[in-house]
């Protein structure tokens, strides 16, 4: 298989897949898709105690007189239905072509599908230069890409502006990173009616290989983690991968997101039809 990334493979799958959309209520062009966040929507979501910087129209008057307390009445938001691609831009996605080129796919696959949906797609990209563009443009951006960000995800985020409100987000990153994480899930799913994770990871990822003077060593600013990989330091690698996967697992649980763990190694068409299965479904029409 090729390590470039394969533009022609895409097109292929698009005719034939659609977005697995967030169940809700069909409102037309605008308000397709139910938002997870607040807004002012006539539907009742919640109710909370008043915060700083709240709009005091939502008080809840009863509540007050009963409670003896500021309590809001917290409503959905509904949100056109549009879909927001996030592509991790750091050196870390690059390890191996063969990674850069299945990170791009899953993007452009994301992208093309959303928009055979009418779902107005999305693109943003944590570079060096962070990035954000729609539509046709998005397979443009893909093209020049350079994963050059020395920082990760969680950092990079910072650069990029802020979330808008949309029916879904999908994330791609290796998610290989020190961050709170479930801070980080949080944040993603903000404003979505819907979130996936999508991490990208490569073999050396997983299981990195061991021998002579072998290193480990940090992708976005090249310092070295281990001196040696001995027996004990790969030991050491898998416990804490493992760790992380859990911990990673749980926290897009709690944000209402999905995390979904491609292999590189594997073709964009195997990983449609596997773990990237709950993403895309069978079902795309003209």
């Amino acid at each position: 298989m090729s390590d470039a990334w394969d533009e022609a493979a895409v097109g292929r799958l698009v005719p034939g897949l659609a977005l697995a959309l967030p169940r809700g209520p069909h409102r037309g062009r605008v308000g397709e898709v139910r938002a997870t966040s607040v807004g002012g929507s006539l539907e009742l979501h919640d109710f909370r105690t008043y915060q700083p910087g709240d709009d005091l129209r939502q008080l809840d008057w009863n509540a007050v007189a009963r409670t003896d307390e500021l309590i809001l009445r917290v409503r959905q938001e509904e949100v056109s239905p549009r879909v927001e691609v996030v592509l991790d831009g750091s050196r870390s996605m690059a390890l191996s072509p063969r990674k850069a080129a299945r990170a791009r796919e899953v993007a452009l696959l994301t992208c093309e599908v959303g928009a055979r949906q009418g779902l107005s797609p999305t693109l943003m990209v944590t570079g060096a230069r962070p990035e954000r563009t729609q539509g046709p443009a998005c397979r443009t951006l893909l093209r020049r890409l350079e994963f050059d960000a020395r920082d990760d995800l969680a950092s990079a985020l910072a650069r990029l502006p802020p979330p808008r409100p949309c029916g879904m987000r999908v994330v791609v990153s290796d998610f290989l990173f020190e961050a709170d994480l479930s801070a980080l899930a949080a944040r993603l799913s903000r404003g979505a009616a819907g979130v996936f994770l999508v991490q990208v990871l490569d073999a050396e990822d997983v299981e990195p290989s061991g021998g002579e003077g072998a290193r480990l060593v940090d992708s976005e600013s090249g310092a070295a983690l281990e001196e040696l990989l001995t027996e004990e330091v790969l030991a050491a690698y898998a416990r804490r991968f493992g760790e992380h996967q859990r911990q990673l697992r749980a926290a897009a649980s709690r944000a209402r997101g999905v995390l979904l763990t491609a292999e590189a190694t594997q073709p964009l068409a195997s990983l449609v039809m596997g773990p990237l299965r709950p993403l895309f479904v069978a079902g795309g029409g003209a």
